[in-house]
């Protein structure tokens, strides 16, 4: 009579093959951090050059003048902290508060941003807004242009850098974050 006999994994060489696991996934387990950390921070990024061409097509497309500007709570402008709390675009000029019969055209939460910080130089620290030609321009009647810095602890910097045209492009920088 024939006998087949079927072979499993003995204890020891069940151990070997976790350990060997286990120390794969260790050796992983930083890198994988360190990636998740910098796709954070390009999603941020690209999440704030998105929005700026959102306001930019608005003006055109509505033929008025259309803001950007950093909002904590989705409904008003806030005069402290960066871009990373979220933003609103709405029809007009720049204001603590909206109207009653004003439009949030788009507005981002802070929700995936934490442990982020954006932070623009002074034309784009706290807002942006494009006339109805789409040229950014401050409410002083300047042309606005300027870099809004993504940072994330351990990374290197990527601006967002908004030309006078009202353009944007996502630039990696070499510049460590603090």
């Amino acid at each position: 009579m024939l006998r087949l006999h079927s072979r499993g994994f003995n204890l020891i060489e069940l151990i070997i093959v976790l350990a060997l696991i286990s120390g794969a996934l260790a050796m992983a387990a930083p890198a994988m951090g360190d990636w998740l950390t910098k796709s954070r921070q390009r999603n941020l990024a690209k999440a704030i050059a998105h929005a700026i061409t959102i306001a930019r097509t608005e003006a055109i497309k509505r033929n008025t003048r259309v803001t950007i500007c950093i909002s904590a709570n989705q409904q008003t402008c806030t005069q402290s902290g960066g871009w990373e709390q979220g933003w609103i675009i709405f029809p007009g000029p720049i204001s603590s508060t909206l109207e009653v019969d004003d439009t949030i055209i788009h507005h981002e939460s802070s929700g995936t941003f934490f442990n982020l910080t954006a932070t623009g130089n002074q034309p784009v620290r706290r807002y942006l807004s494009f006339l109805s030609t789409g040229r950014p321009h401050l409410l002083s009647g300047a042309f606005q242009a300027g870099t809004i810095t993504v940072c994330a602890p351990g990374q290197n910097a990527i601006n967002v850098v908004m030309a006078a045209t009202g353009r944007t492009r996502i630039e990696n920088t070499s510049t460590p974050c603090p």
